[in-house]
């Protein structure tokens, strides 16, 4: 059996300055607390406020320079796209800038697999996207459900692609949404998705033809953002 590891005070620690980073409390350039400072505020010792800011240098956040300030850096620079979940409520609530952003990437992911099925797609891969959107038809009264049949279909496409770099880029776009997915219920709800992107997804990469079916899911990407509660 799994069991879910620890967190410890330096992760809080570094959560927290995390949290401070993002919310623009410390910008850019900003030295960061001295480490008795840091060790005072969070009634911890000085080596797991240490261990605290290795994790902000190894998030791309900070640069330590040893004899030196701790100085916040240009995240938006420096980070890997494993900060995206933070950065999406960096305010505590949802943050539509990037909201607005996650929905464009998410339409570049899904036109480009789009595309690349229609060109790729084995009979089987075409029969499991098939599947899929029965799924969902069958589905179009249960919300939550369909949420997740819209989620395995752009998995699937991803997954035709091969592409092990866009399949890690597109768990972090999963995982955003998933992880609030009571925000996003709204384009789930009975009467409002548009079944008619996937169908005609569906019937492009059966016919090979890589540009109707990226119409198609970006289409579908890009509809979503005004539907969302």
């Amino acid at each position: 059996m799994h069991v879910p590891k620890r967190e410890s005070v330096a992760d809080r620690i570094a959560e927290s300055l995390r949290a401070s980073i993002l919310r623009g409390r410390l910008q850019p350039g900003d030295a960061l607390p001295s480490e008795r400072d840091l060790a005072e505020k969070y009634a911890a010792n000085r080596s797991t406020v240490r261990e605290a800011v290795r994790q902000l240098e190894a998030w791309g956040l900070v640069s330590v320079r040893h004899g030196g300030a701790t100085r916040v850096r240009e995240y938006l620079l420096s980070a890997g796209i494993d900060l995206v979940p933070h950065l999406f409520e960096a305010a505590g609530v949802v943050d539509r800038e990037v909201l607005r952003d996650l929905h464009e990437c998410r339409a570049m992911i899904l036109g480009w697999a789009a595309e690349q099925a229609a060109l790729r797609a084995d009979p089987a891969s075409v029969a499991r996207l098939e599947s899929l959107v029965r799924e969902m038809r069958v589905a179009s009264d249960k919300p939550s459900r369909l949420q997740e049949l819209d989620y395995d279909f752009f998995q699937a496409l991803v997954d035709i692609t091969g592409n092990r770099v866009l399949g890690l880029f597109a768990n972090v776009v999963r995982d955003v949404y998933l992880a609030g997915r009571e925000r996003f219920l709204a384009m789930y709800a009975p009467g409002t998705f548009d079944l008619g992107h996937h169908e005609r997804l569906v019937a492009a990469v059966r016919a090979r033809d890589p540009a109707a079916a990226s119409l198609a899911m970006r289409a579908h990407a890009l509809s979503a953002a005004g539907r969302i509660a």
